[in-house]
């Protein structure tokens, strides 16, 4: 299992060969949170103290928490967890995460992602509700 800030290279979906690219998985992981904390109904917001906490011991930089993996015949596979808000239809916010993942890491270093799988950790309720994209 690659280790989160090892570099691959990997092949372009283009026909012009104009070098290598290396990209981080980091990387990945980075293109694929922020584009699923971008869908709405999808809470993106941690507590102050889960905040505070993270970034003190280098954990939580992104607020949905992704994972990157190359599979044995080489396709990337992308597992998202996140947290739905209450009232929200939970497949229809999946396929919305899953198609949002596909097309930013598509646009934005010409890989194309195979599998998107969405764990949904919760359904939230209440005073959380201020959280929905991230406000």
């Amino acid at each position: 299992m690659p280790i989160k800030n090892s570099e691959h290279t990997f092949n372009s979906i283009s026909d012009q060969n104009l070098g290598d690219v290396n990209i981080s998985m980091g990387v990945l992981e980075t293109i694929a949170s922020k584009a699923a904390s971008e869908v709405d109904g999808v809470l993106s917001g941690n507590t102050n103290l889960q905040t505070e906490m993270g970034s003190f011991i280098g954990l939580n930089r992104n607020k949905v928490d992704s994972k990157v993996t190359i599979t044995d015949v080489g396709a990337i596979r992308v597992d998202i967890r996140i947290r739905v808000a209450y009232s929200y239809s939970v497949p229809e916010i999946a396929l919305l995460v899953q198609e949002a993942v596909k097309e930013q890491i598509m646009f934005m270093t010409d890989l194309v992602v195979q599998e998107v799988n969405i764990h949904v950790l919760s359904i939230e309720t209440g005073p959380l509700q201020d959280e929905v994209d991230g406000e």
